[in-house]
């Protein structure tokens, strides 16, 4: 039966012929701009022990466009437990779109799945799901015991499979494409084999799992028939198809080297003509629009891809009377979307051996970029088992636009030889598709101004006091400073209730300040109080967390690294019976200075010149801050990485 259907629709899609699009110029003078920004965490791995140290850097960009933006903005990043509470938080200031930061993992942190949290002060206005989440795993050191335990197969003791016509429409008499997900009851894809059958029981079609526990098959519901999904090895599960509508469409999609083809279905025993629109929008702007006409049961329409930005675009069609009759995500990847390619000197080295690497840009001859990267190197069992879940390509163009889960994004950009990328990708449109597209929520912050776009720096309150009698100094000075070599001092005055406001405080870290108040007489018996206002969300919804992040699963590799590594340490821990040696000194002799010899401190890791151009820095610590890698200043202390102590610092030798 099914070879017979799929030879009616190859004759009628050659007998509808291929055609353009009669309108592809944008048609947009409707539409108004969303104002709409996206933070993304480049986080240096995904799996830690308690101790390490999680290093990150944030990149703000436009939701529309991907590029950065300019300027100060503050970024909350946050460590949440899996109960929803908050471990860790950082302010961090985004200047042009990035900044760096880290948490250092306390030692007596409970092993388990935490979540980094990532969001600006206006994506608030959006909710939880405009925020940026990452999973990480804080595994402590266990035995080869517990680690078998832990890795014990089993059967899931949940299954539930979601059947999901595309176009969005079961239609009677016409070739459906239909897709599938099948998860276990933690919402992660598993593999599953089945069938469809009649009420007679008899199979219609067979179906299984491509990827991630999401497939598709091709089926004609007819009239009088009723139809139910069975799978292999759960006898219980049984899922009931509702009744295919007579009057609806189904929308196919599939490419053709640059183009795309959409191809609409209707029900057979339907002969007369019908006008549709079909109207092709990307993050809530229009793209264009096109009439066209059914005369036979199917009908074939060819866009070039080009009229498509990469990622997520959608389709939708409508009847005469303006009623959605059929809608359809697509994904469009861009042939160039590589922009640079990174080449080490050597293909293998050896421990501690320095490697040079080359960025090379893979842009058109004669063009040019202007952008910012970052680049973590750590071993490859320091990711989950199905390798990196999230890159900023998977989060800005697919995770980010749709509402729910999407697990492991980062695999659906990548060619298997069972699977290519792109129909991955397409699997993903058809299913998670059905859920939301996000920026069919945002629609109706369209020309809305909301708040919290301009939230830079720190902002410090108080109140003033009389010292004798306790009322409030009504517009008294208040100065504050110094915090900076470049900004000394600031002032500002109470108002009534004696109460005043320092904003936009730009501090790289933590500084010593000094805050003094008099009255409008000029008399300083006074007393300040102070309150920071909170600006980190204290109460995370752990269930809406998760709803949109997945677990990571932790590998075996990992598992047993850490459990080494913690053997080695206790070694050399004198109370675990290891052999204490008798001290020793170590003498050295200072040899001749040469311009190319540091005496007795070696070659440096890196060495600066200071020049006119470097002035502009307030300090020496904010110059190797900025200059050095991995140079941290807090307050007094310098350290570099995760090293402890301030590191030796010579000038002029």
């Amino acid at each position: 039966m099914l070879k017979s259907l799929l030879l009616i629709f190859s004759f009628f899609l050659a007998a509808a012929g291929l055609f353009h699009s009669e309108n592809q110029n944008p048609a947009t003078e409707n539409n108004k701009s969303i104002l709409y920004e996206k933070v993304y965490l480049h986080i240096d791995r995904e799996l830690y022990s308690p101790g390490d140290d999680v290093w990150f850097k944030s990149y703000l960009v436009s939701g529309i466009s991907h590029q950065l933006i300019p300027g100060y903005k503050n970024v909350y990043v946050q460590l949440v437990t899996e109960d929803g509470t908050v471990a860790e938080e950082i302010l961090l200031l985004s200047v042009n779109g990035t900044a760096n930061g880290d948490f250092m993992l306390p030692e007596s942190l409970p092993d388990g799945t935490y979540t980094i949290r990532a969001y600006t002060k206006y994506l608030r206005n959006f909710g939880e799901v405009s925020y940026f989440h990452k999973k990480i795993v804080v595994a402590v050191p266990k035995s080869s015991l517990e680690m078998e335990e832990n890795l014990t197969g089993r059967q899931p003791s949940k299954i539930d499979v979601a059947f999901l016509p595309e176009g969005g429409s079961f239609v009677l008499n016409a070739i459906n494409h239909i897709a599938f997900k099948a998860i276990d009851e933690t919402g992660k894809g598993i593999d599953v084999t089945g069938k469809v059958v009649d009420e007679t029981g008899n199979e219609v079609v067979f179906f299984r799992t491509q990827y991630k526990g999401m497939g598709k098959f091709i089926m004609m519901p007819q009239e009088g028939k009723s139809y139910y999904a069975l799978l292999d090895g759960f006898p219980d599960f049984s899922y009931s198809f509702k009744p295919a509508r007579p009057d609806g469409i189904a929308l196919n999609y599939r490419t053709d080297d640059a183009y795309l083809i959409f191809t609409l279905t209707r029900n057979l025993k339907i002969y007369h003509r019908q006008e549709f629109l079909l109207v092709a929008s990307h993050k809530g702007t229009e793209l264009f629009r096109s009439q066209l006409t059914m005369n036979e049961f199917q009908q074939a329409m060819r866009l070039y891809k080009g009229l498509f930005p990469p990622g997520i675009s959608q389709i939708t069609l409508y009847n005469h009377s303006g009623e959605k009759m059929a809608e359809r995500l697509v994904f469009i990847r861009n042939a160039y979307e590589k922009k640079v390619a990174i080449v080490p000197d050597q293909k293998e080295y050896k421990s501690r051996e320095k490697v040079e690497m080359t960025l090379l840009t893979l842009l058109p001859e004669n063009d040019t970029i202007l952008s910012t990267v970052s680049v973590s190197v750590v071993n490859e069992d320091y990711f989950s088992a199905s390798g990196n879940n999230q890159t900023i390509e998977s989060y800005l163009l697919l995770d980010s636009e749709l509402k729910g889960s999407v697990e492991s994004p980062a695999s659906f950009f990548v060619d298997e030889p069972e699977i290519l990328g792109n129909e991955k990708l397409d699997l993903v449109m058809m299913v998670n598709g059905w859920r939301s597209y996000y920026w069919n929520e945002l629609e109706q912050y369209a020309g809305v101004e909301l708040p919290g776009w301009a939230d830079y720096g720190l902002t410090l309150e108080g109140n003033v006091t009389r010292l004798w009698g306790g009322k409030p100094v009504d517009y008294g000075k208040v100065v504050m400073g110094p915090f900076s070599r470049n900004f000394l001092f600031e002032e500002t005055t109470t108002n009534e209730e004696g109460n005043f406001s320092f904003d936009k405080l730009y501090l790289k870290d933590s500084a010593l300040i000094m805050i003094n108040a008099e009255t409008k007489n000029r008399s300083k018996r006074t007393e300040i109080e102070l309150e920071q206002p909170l600006e980190f969300d204290t109460l995370v919804s752990a269930d809406l967390v998760n709803s949109v992040c997945l677990d990571i699963q932790v590998p075996l590799k990992f598992s047993r690294e850490i459990y080494y590594r913690k053997m080695a340490e206790q070694e050399y821990i004198k109370d675990m019976g290891s052999i204490l040696l008798d001290e020793i000194e170590i003498a050295g002799k200072q040899g001749p200075e040469t311009a190319d010899h540091f005496r007795l401190y070696g070659e440096p890791d890196h060495s600066f010149t200071i020049t006119s151009d470097d002035w502009n820095y307030a300090d020496i610590t904010d110059y190797l801050q900025t200059r050095a890698p991995g140079v941290i200043v807090t307050g007094d202390e310098i350290r570099i990485r995760a090293g402890y102590g301030n590191p030796l610092l010579l000038v002029d030798g």
